[in-house]
């Protein structure tokens, strides 16, 4: 009977015990888990659909508020259309007003073309046209920045407040389509807590807000005024913006 010499036996060892080694890594494991049955993906995205559809359809009247109080100090953005403006005039005549205050900041194209330099000087000179008398309007200019604008415009008016020793703590603010919410927000943020801010948001003129989504403006107007909106509420630091 033959056998195998040494060497070879030696050899058959160490590459069996090689193999064992390698056999006992776990590279891969056997698992038990729940997965979604056809029911349980249909609820789930019927439960997707729902919550967007909510969001879609709620998003614009959450942007556009309207909220009181109504009364005080009329407060509008120099840069809304004609339509909103003879809308805020309508409020100031049949409302219980001391005084209309345009807000916004320089005109940045043509307006070495133009009389007035601001938009809150171009909204005096409307209001000025439509009957307002020139003693019932004010106006403050915040400087002009490549951001964080409405808020510089809001800075603007806290020093007019406080330069005419205007102790009015109401304030009515004007403006038009899903800018609402923000601009209200960055002049809570301006003014400090003890102002209370009642809001119009006035339909923008160039597409239904009922149905905004059809309207490419008013698709983007949405989309960017929730990022804004966003940006605002929690990451735009007044303080910090200020000592810039």
């Amino acid at each position: 009977m033959s056998t195998l010499p040494s060497k070879e036996v030696s050899c058959f060892y160490t590459t069996t015990s090689r193999m064992m080694v390698f056999m006992q890594l776990k590279l891969i494991k056997k698992e038990s888990r729940y997965r979604l049955t056809w029911q349980g993906w249909l609820g789930t995205f019927t439960c997707l659909f729902i919550v967007f559809w909510l969001l879609f359809t709620g998003i614009y009247s959450f942007l556009a508020p309207t909220s009181p109080p109504h009364r005080g100090l009329l407060i509008i953005e120099g840069w809304i259309h004609d339509d909103a403006l003879d809308e805020a005039i309508c409020f100031y005549k049949k409302g219980s007003y001391s005084k209309i205050i345009c807000t916004g900041v320089p005109i940045e194209t043509g307006n070495y073309l133009l009389p007035f330099h601001s938009y809150s000087e171009l909204t005096a000179r409307r209001l000025y046209k439509k009957g307002i008398a020139t003693n019932q309007i004010l106006i403050a200019v915040g400087k002009l920045e490549k951001k964080d604008r409405t808020y510089l415009a809001a800075v603007a008016l806290k020093e007019l407040l406080k330069k005419e020793a205007i102790e009015e703590k109401e304030l009515h603010l004007i403006t038009t389509g899903p800018h609402g919410r923000r601009s209200r927000l960055l002049f809570q943020k301006a003014l400090g807590k003890q102002y209370r801010i009642g809001i119009t948001s006035l339909p923008d003129a160039s597409y239904d807000p009922e149905r905004w989504y059809a309207y490419s403006k008013g698709v983007r107007a949405v989309i960017d005024e929730t990022i804004a909106y966003v940006y605002a509420k929690f990451l735009f630091h007044p303080a910090e913006s200020e000592s810039k």
